[in-house]
């Protein structure tokens, strides 16, 4: 039987096979298309997945705005990484928490508040999968 997704001591998950990092780098603002940020899950040394984050765009292109990290828990007993994210210019915050599941992770994505109205329908958790076609 293969083993569960655990925390290591680099405060990301892994098991023979899969890492996944959560926010272990923030968006750093450069270019709001950054790719080694958000949540990454590396299949045998290839990031197959990235992203993560409430987005403002329902496809985000480059030069979208990326949220603000606030905070990043870990929470070895319970096994999860919880991520508070804000834009300032919406005054609009989520969390993400990403929690070991046996040999998967769970994602939940939290608002505190609804969605501000200007960004309703359109605002929504973008995570993107490599190649495109997956």
């Amino acid at each position: 039987m293969a083993q569960d997704l655990k925390l290591n001591d680099l405060e990301y998950f892994e098991r023979q096979g899969v890492n996944v990092l959560v926010f272990s780098n923030p968006f750093n603002g450069g270019f709001n298309d950054e790719k080694n940020s958000g949540i990454e899950v590396i299949h045998h040394g290839v990031r197959t997945i990235q992203g993560g984050a409430v987005r403002l765009n329902k496809t985000p292109e480059q030069w979208d705005l990326v949220p603000k990290m606030s905070s990043r828990k870990v929470d070895r007993e319970k096994g999860s990484i919880e991520v508070a994210m804000r834009y300032d210019d919406y005054d609009f915050d989520s969390r993400v928490v990403v929690t070991a599941k046996g040999k998967a992770v769970e994602i939940a994505v939290w608002l505190d508040k609804p969605v501000p109205q200007k960004l309703a329908g359109e605002a929504g958790f973008n995570l993107e999968f490599l190649p495109s076609q997956y």
